[in-house]
């Protein structure tokens, strides 16, 4: 059972849908790469949060202990006062903060439940110190030992808390982003599996309407071979066969035989009974022609009311009456078309190829000439082609 074909536009939607599936595919692979180095910049200033807390520990260490380069230690620790202020209020309300490269770099909101009450505790810990020292360092003052002393006391109090946040931030930022990385790829994996099943319809669809096409020009061929009316080959396509059939036994030194048949009364039937009625004895005789001949010859109609018979092989006179005999028997039997009993004789004409002709047009003429010396015997009957030579 040949499955059937896909309508046009169906296969268009098809086509259409996988190449919408396909640049699906390709942003999801964009989004992904996208998120992943996104998460990985935000992973990357969580990670440098504890090292800016070490280090604002350290500075105030220095500064209490005394060091000939106060102003710079100074310096150091407002700095990273500054830039663990901004990442943080960066993760916590999405803004911008200097990046590792010290170019501006824009962090987006942290959306997670856990981390967020990680940032809350982390900016609880670090509101006393944003309020105390970042205000003298946008003013650009020293800031009071008073003040400094606070910070070295509240960050030594809090520096390992703080840096539990951070690492644990760290870690739920790691984890969100393989998660979210995750069900991308999934996605993902799920639209191509859609697109790739998507892709096997198209090709199949193309394949039946190939095979389709196959099939219509392979139905023009068998029309254009055959007569429209009765089923049989038509004049065009016998003339090949019959061609292909004296090179055959040429090539072999065989023969074989040509039976032409010409209707009896035909005519004035016609204009009795009408076209229709001879149309029917037309489709009736050829049917029947068919029906009696060998599996192997060639039944075809090459006029409006002449048929012949391709025998291939038959080249022995008591065979061949045998076949006409039965053929004679069939066509002769009643036609019943609309409730009215008609019947037609046929006189049939046989010639042997090489016997009575060695090419196809003189074998058609010695056929014709033993036809029509059949109806001058009295219809109804064969006659054999006489030798040449």
């Amino acid at each position: 059972m040949v499955s059937r074909a896909p309508k046009t536009s169906k296969l268009f939607g098809a086509v259409l849908l996988f190449i919408l599936l396909d640049l699906a595919v390709l942003l999801i692979n964009y989004w992904i790469t996208y998120q992943v180095a996104s998460d990985a910049v935000a992973i990357n200033l969580s990670g440098r949060q504890r090292m800016l807390t070490q280090r604002m520990t350290k500075s105030l260490l220095q500064l209490q202990l005394g060091t000939p380069d106060r102003n710079v230690v100074e310096q150091e620790f407002v700095a990273a006062v500054d830039l663990f202020d901004r990442t943080l209020q960066a993760f916590n309300a999405g803004g911008t903060t200097i990046g590792g490269d010290g170019h501006p770099i824009l962090l987006e909101r942290v959306q997670m439940k856990e981390a967020r009450h990680l940032l809350a505790q982390a900016d609880a810990i670090w509101s006393p110190l944003h309020d105390k020292v970042l205000p003298h360092a946008l003013h650009q003052r020293p800031i009071p030992d008073a003040t400094l002393e606070h910070a070295r006391q509240h960050l030594l109090q809090n520096n390992l808390r703080l840096l539990e946040l951070m690492n644990s931030l760290t870690s739920q930022l790691e984890r969100s982003s393989q998660r979210q990385a995750n069900l991308l790829r999934l996605i993902q994996s799920v639209v191509f599996l859609i697109a790739l099943l998507n892709f096997v319809v198209i090709v199949r669809g193309f394949h039946l309407l190939a095979r389709q096409a196959e099939q219509a020009n392979a139905c023009l061929g068998e029309l254009a071979m055959r007569d429209p009316l009765t089923g049989v080959f038509n004049r065009r396509q016998f003339n090949e066969n019959l061609a292909r059939e004296v090179a055959s036994a040429r090539r072999r030194e065989g023969g074989f035989a040509l039976l032409l048949f010409d209707l009896d009364g035909f005519k004035p039937l016609n204009d009795r009974h009408g076209h229709h009625v001879g149309d029917a004895v037309l489709k009736s005789t050829a049917s029947r022609l068919a029906a009696h001949a060998r599996s192997n010859d060639t039944v075809a109609r090459i006029g409006g009311d002449e048929f012949v018979l391709l025998c291939p092989d038959l080249c022995d006179e008591e065979a061949a009456s045998a076949l006409v005999e039965r053929l004679l028997h069939a066509v002769n039997e009643g036609i019943v078309v609309a409730d009215e009993e008609v019947s037609v004789g046929v006189s049939i004409g046989i010639a042997f190829f090489p016997r009575h002709a060695d090419a196809a047009d003189k074998l058609i003429q010695a056929a014709d000439h033993a036809m029509y010396a059949a109806k001058r015997a009295g219809r109804n009957r064969w006659a054999f082609a006489r030798e040449h030579g």
